[in-house]
């Protein structure tokens, strides 16, 4: 048996791989779930991507996740000529969110409310940074400011406001339009960019279950959501963030824009170990492979950068520009896979057990149980059975150094388990005792090539099968 890659790779779907050929490319090089960005795009566009994921999974028979990454409230430029306005160091500019459009004076920003959250002695940052400005004065709708770092800004380019409290909602009416789209296409997760606080998950939580009503969508589970950390006020709201959604994402960039780059480590590693402990999936994003846009190889900083985040057990590691717009994007998933697997084989990738916050005692005891055995017994593999996709993901959290196998019934937890690490799920029909499990899921097992007849594997079911929150059983078994 090849070696198995525990670490899960996502990949953005753009023009460099809206091909399906080129999209099975990045599934047999590793790629596990697929990005659709809606801060760029058409409908058409999307639901042709959608349509080629869906044909490329029924294919292969692999569970490809769509995650739906909803734009989020960005706050940009108004419209400028095509060549830019050019901004110098210590010149004196002024923006106006009163106005769309560069008459030769004010400069246009596209919220017409943000003069009211911003004060004297704050930066805006300007196309990812790449441009700074310090308030000095903010006088109705106009917003004063010294240049420190000067350039040329183009027409529609983001704003961050690391400085200030900005009271705007997560979901924009686009997202909401957007969202409603997606619900309705069968997406299995929503990116939510731009959380503050835990009421933002609520809302967007509350949102989908009114779409799914009033379309009349029957889901065998729910559409899972996750919360892309990507704010100061996110990163002091982590904890109770972290309570309410169902997985969360590392966004580096906007974070590096809205916190010292010093602390952006530390941070991902801080909410890498939160989301283990509550057994809630956690994906790292930006710039993994960023060279690799144009480039065939990826630097030496960007290597350790993946192989870090592998070895602090970040779940999935998301690829973004590298895929979608990139020249490389089979190369750069096969990358990323190449790198994962070089450094889960060496010694540096073993952890000890986490802090737990999720789940009874007897879900402590089972998870706990699994790592023990695969570390001890020498079994080829772990076996179990999760109608939400709870137990499967409650054994990942512990980081077994044995293959995840979890069986389940629904389209859109075999997908969703896709995301975490380690598990490999697999469809199965109602079972109706742990003999009919066992035995459905060794002639998976020996189709896939997974293990062969007398190999181990360790069991976590409970009776009766098929019932959620009802893992009561660890065993160990010859498969027969």
């Amino acid at each position: 048996m090849t070696f198995f890659k525990h670490t899960k790779i996502g990949a953005t779907i753009g023009p460099s791989c809206q091909d399906p050929l080129v999209l099975e490319k990045m599934l047999k090089a590793g790629m596990n779930f697929a990005r659709l960005n809606f801060s760029h795009g058409t409908y058409e566009t999307h639901t042709e991507m959608i349509k080629n994921v869906r044909a490329l999974e029924a294919k292969s028979d692999t569970p490809i996740a769509v995650l739906q990454d909803l734009q989020g409230p960005r706050i940009r430029v108004g419209a400028l000529p095509e060549a830019g306005v050019k901004i110098k160091e210590k010149e004196t500019v002024t923006f106006n969110t009163k106005i769309d459009t560069y008459n030769g004076g004010d400069i246009p920003l596209d919220n017409p409310e943000l003069h009211t959250f911003l004060k004297p002695g704050e930066r805006i940052l300007i196309d990812d940074g790449h441009l700074e400005v310090h308030i000095t004065a903010v006088t109705g709708s106009q917003i004063t400011a010294t240049v420190i770092e000067g350039g040329t800004i183009l027409s529609h380019k983001g704003i961050n406001l690391p400085d200030s409290t900005v009271g705007i909602p997560a979901l924009s009416e686009k997202d909401r339009a957007d969202l409603r789209f997606g619900v309705t296409h069968g997406v299995d997760m929503v990116g939510l960019s731009f959380v503050a606080t835990a009421s933002d998950i609520l809302d967007v939580r509350f949102l989908i279950k009114q779409i799914v009503a009033e379309e009349k969508i029957t889901l065998a589970s729910p559409i899972f959501i996750i919360a892309k950390i990507e704010r100061r006020i996110a990163v002091a709201n982590i904890k109770e963030i972290m309570d309410a959604t169902d997985g969360v994402m590392v966004a580096r960039g906007d974070l590096g824009l809205e916190l010292p780059a010093a602390e952006v480590p530390l941070v991902q590693k801080r909410i890498i170990d939160l989301a283990n402990g509550l057994a809630k999936p956690v994906i790292v994003a930006t710039q993994m492979l960023n060279s690799m846009q144009a480039s065939r190889r990826p630097t030496r900083a960007e290597v350790s950068d993946v192989a870090n985040a592998v070895i602090e057990n970040a779940d999935a590691l998301l690829l973004t520009n590298e895929t979608a717009s990139g020249q490389y994007p089979v190369l750069a998933v096969e990358t990323m896979s190449d790198i994962i697997i070089t450094t889960e084989k060496s010694s540096y990738d073993r952890v000890a057990f986490p802090v737990r916050k999720k789940g009874t005692a007897l879900d402590f005891a089972i998870a706990d149980m699994s790592r023990l055995l695969a570390d001890e017994v020498s079994a080829r593999l772990i076996l179990a059975a999760s109608i939400s996709g709870d137990t499967g993901r409650l054994i990942s959290h512990v980081r077994p150094s044995l293959p995840i196998l979890v069986a389940t019934q629904s389209d859109i937890v075999w997908r969703q388990l896709n995301v975490s690490w380690g598990v490999e799920p697999f469809r199965l029909p109602p079972c109706h005792s742990i003999e009919e499990l066992v035995e459905r899921s060794v002639s998976y097992i020996k189709e896939h090539k997974l293990a062969k007849t007398s190999d181990r594997m360790i069991i976590i079911a409970g009776e009766p099968v098929g019932q959620a929150g009802n893992v009561n059983l660890v065993e160990v078994r010859d498969i027969k």
